[in-house]
């Protein structure tokens, strides 16, 4: 039973002390997700890829971006530990999103 106590207040007490820092790491998984999307866009207008490989990329980062947003969001109006989790898993998500637009515009001639 004591085992048991110490085992679930140390579960806790881990959770209060790693929550905090989701809030910290925020800022440097949107500024990463933003800046990739920004590259991947100017990529885009360099690039002499077919019209509708162009489209595709976009359709990508448009979808980089409403993540982005939505990490932004999160971050911004929390209302709980549980939006900061979230604000980065969005944050990754929309830096995965510019890197896949990424590689389809290099695989398109782009």
């Amino acid at each position: 039973m004591m085992r048991r106590v110490l085992t679930v207040s140390a579960m806790l007490a881990g959770l209060g002390l790693a929550t905090p820092a989701f809030a910290f790491e925020c800022p440097k998984h949107l500024s990463a997700a933003e800046a990739r999307i920004g590259e991947v866009m100017k990529a885009v207008q360099a690039s002499s890829a077919p019209k509708e490989a162009k489209a595709l990329v976009h359709a990508l980062l448009d979808d980089a971006r409403m993540l982005l947003e939505g990490a932004r969001h999160n971050h911004e109006k929390p209302q709980g530990k549980y939006d900061h989790a979230r604000a980065l898993a969005k944050a990754d998500s929309a830096l995965a999103h510019a890197e896949a637009a990424a590689a389809l515009l290099a695989r398109s001639g782009g």
